[in-house]
């Protein structure tokens, strides 16, 4: 069999200490090492203005120390991300993080991010739905700084996979490119079947194309002081009130307003569609509060919710039923919403990673997509909890809050269902895990 590169230069190493080091201490079997440490290269933290965005490398940095805890972990961040890169320090002290872009005009891979991978016994990339092309835009840019690390990785002999992906459309010409890279990928985890069947449909022969739980699913940081603080200011009771989290058609909280490819400015027919999405939510809010007593919070996942949240909706809100909401109005890091969230009675959003972050601390959730969110939204029925996921455009409102109310008239029956979901979560999470640990030795 070849030596390969890693092979040569293990053997140079070697054959060099033994000339240097006496034949005492050569013979000293006890200060041998009796394995190396392996060395994972995590990309990861897409967004310091999404909790979900942030929550994904926590997550999966937790999975990572808990079932491979003999191995280094490098966090590259392609960008700076100040927030996400400060809960990393508290909570993952032993985690190195690196930055830089993999190329930059004439500028190859260089510097630290360059002595990261030439250590990487896996390269791994994190959960999100960045392995598409013309679902949001068609940028070419984003495409290459995703594809470039695995071609690096196919000619430097590291096994490289991706986990919890979710995968909507390879508009043409992307789709030769992507089944030509991914399907010598070591591993692919979807975060829901959907994507699994997209794959194999389009002919991908990855070895291993399976479910595997996005990331966030991971997630165990809290910042308590800062929680348990905002539950007190507020007068948020533990166990006694709903959070809702909301996606609007509306752009990024940017100097020019005008938003971005993933965000823009709203067409006349997305403010009606917002309009009719936040009055089924209007409905649930008044339902909930009239029938149990109890508070609902309204919580941002991302941050411009902070301002649109308020105007579009709770700003619409009747005044007795105002009374018992309270809407933030700043944003915050994962851990303290964690710490918010255990506390949450039951959990509805629009977006994902909240409700994530809820059934990871027990919490009953509903999901109301909207499909332009592509496929990840099966993730719920994939988990074992078809009943509380809805398609925000065709669900009437007394279906989504008549699901919210389910889970309160019986609330022991659904603790039950979330615990019963993150048992299916933890066991695959265990089995993935595996997989990445037996590449990394």
């Amino acid at each position: 069999m070849p030596t390969s590169r890693r092979d040569f230069l293990k053997l140079s190493t070697l054959a060099a200490t033994t000339i240097q080091v006496p034949l005492r201490e050569q013979l000293n079997i006890s200060e041998i090492p009796l394995a190396k440490t392996p060395t994972i290269l995590l990309r990861s933290s897409w967004n310091d203005n999404n909790i979900g965005d942030i929550g994904h490398t926590p997550g999966t940095l937790r999975l990572l120390e808990r079932h491979i805890p003999e191995a280094q972990i490098i966090l590259w961040h392609a960008q700076p991300r100040p927030v996400t890169e400060a809960l990393i320090v508290k909570n993952f002290p032993k985690v190195k993080i690196v930055h830089g872009a993999f190329f930059n005009q004439d500028e190859g891979l260089q510097g630290e991010l360059k002595t990261a991978f030439e250590q990487a016994d896996v390269y791994i990339h994190n959960s999100g739905m960045s392995m598409n092309y013309g679902l949001f835009n068609y940028e070419w840019t984003g495409v290459m700084s995703n594809l470039a690390p695995f071609y690096y990785c196919l000619e430097n002999n590291i096994p490289f996979g991706l986990y919890g992906q979710s995968f909507d459309k390879f508009a043409p010409p992307a789709l030769s490119l992507f089944r030509d890279v991914l399907s010598r990928a070591s591993f692919i985890y979807c975060r829901d079947t959907e994507s699994v069947k997209f794959l194999k449909e389009n002919q991908f022969k990855t070895p291993i194309i399976e479910f595997g739980p996005d990331g966030c699913f991971g997630i165990d940081v809290r910042d308590e002081a800062k929680g348990l603080a905002y539950l007190r200011q507020t007068g948020l009771e533990e166990g006694k009130f709903l959070v809702v989290v909301v996606r609007t058609n509306t752009p990024h909280l940017n100097a020019t307003g005008k938003g971005d490819m993933m965000n823009p400015a709203p067409t006349p027919e997305q403010q009606q569609q917002d309009a009719l999405r936040l009055g089924k939510v209007k409905d649930l809010i008044h339902q909930w509060v009239t029938t149990t007593g109890m508070k609902v919070l309204i919580a941002p996942e991302a941050l411009k919710e902070t301002k649109y949240a308020k105007t579009m909706l709770y700003d619409q809100l009747d005044d007795s039923i105002k009374a018992k909401v309270v809407c933030r109005e700043t944003f915050w890091s994962a851990d303290e919403a964690m710490s918010v969230y255990a506390r949450a009675h039951t959990m509805f959003g629009m977006e994902p990673h909240s409700l994530i972050m809820g059934l990871a601390l027990g919490v009953p959730v509903v999901h109301a997509r909207p499909l332009k969110h592509g496929r990840k939204g099966w993730m719920f029925r994939d988990i074992g909890v078809p009943e509380w996921l809805f398609e925000i455009d065709q669900a009437p409102a007394s279906d989504i809050t008549g699901a919210v109310l389910t889970i309160y008239k019986d609330y022991k029956t659904a603790k039950a269902k979330a615990q019963k979901a993150m048992d299916v979560v933890r066991n695959r999470q265990k089995e993935t895990m595996s997989v990445v640990k037996k590449l990394a030795k």
